[in-house]
């Protein structure tokens, strides 16, 4: 039946009839080979299948010019790189999944661990025995008392990378006490008071108390730290 709405009209709620689908929780995360290069491109066609799988990522930022690491985030691109290249972590809860068994494209066999190699006897025949050896494995996966300690280990990898959590560049003002972290500057190390904060061009004026009575220097924005 249609039904015809004014706008400004007061509706009244509908009751959704069945019972809520839970978040499942996984016990333990299975892990699974993909070809070389394409950890992110199988994490996206699982996630558009909606299939729960996760592949740690560490975060760079890059220089444009020289392609080395920036010594801040704002001043490099972002890229992000698998922290553990060709492995994809699903949830044991996802192993019944039909996309799981039957695959996507670049994503490979669980990956299994060997437990031990021993020798098996078949019988033949009254005078013959053939021995075939046989190794014993098991499918690789992690606890989630793991998986947490690895999800802390690429969070604190990344925090250190891309400037311990801050956002943005730091906003200096006379008076902020900073550390000179250039270590190509003959003022590496050295505290300084910030006396005018950055202006267009990411530059600052800071005082050195310390060397020769008292220097007034310019420094770049990415030669210093806060204190």
């Amino acid at each position: 039946m249609n039904m015809h709405y004014e706008k400004g009209q007061f509706v009244g709620y509908v009751t959704v009839a069945g019972s809520r689908s839970e978040v499942p929780i996984p016990n333990r995360w299975y892990l699974r080979q993909c070809s070389p290069g394409c950890d992110a491109r199988v994490i996206e066609r699982l996630r558009m299948l909606d299939v729960s799988a996760w592949s740690p990522t560490i975060v760079r930022f890059i220089d444009r010019r020289t392609g080395k690491v920036a010594p801040k985030p704002h001043l490099g691109k972002r890229v992000e790189k698998p922290f553990l290249p060709g492995l994809i972590f699903i949830p044991d809860f996802e192993l019944s999944n039909a996309v799981v068994r039957h695959g996507v494209p670049d994503l490979g066999e669980f990956l299994r661990v060997t437990v031990s190699g021993g020798g098996r006897v078949v019988e033949r025949s009254d005078f013959m025995r053939e021995i075939h050896l046989v190794d014993e494995y098991t499918f690789a996966s992690m606890s989630v008392a793991d998986m947490a300690v690895l999800r802390d280990i690429v969070n604190d990898e990344n925090g250190l990378r891309i400037g311990r959590g801050r956002r943005g560049a730091p906003k200096y003002k006379p008076g902020d006490k900073v550390y000179i972290v250039d270590g190509d500057s003959p003022l590496f190390a050295f505290a300084a008071e910030v006396k005018r904060g950055i202006d267009s061009r990411g530059r600052l004026n800071a005082f050195i108390a310390s060397l020769m009575g008292g220097v007034s220097v310019t420094l770049s924005e990415t030669q210093v730290e806060p204190a």
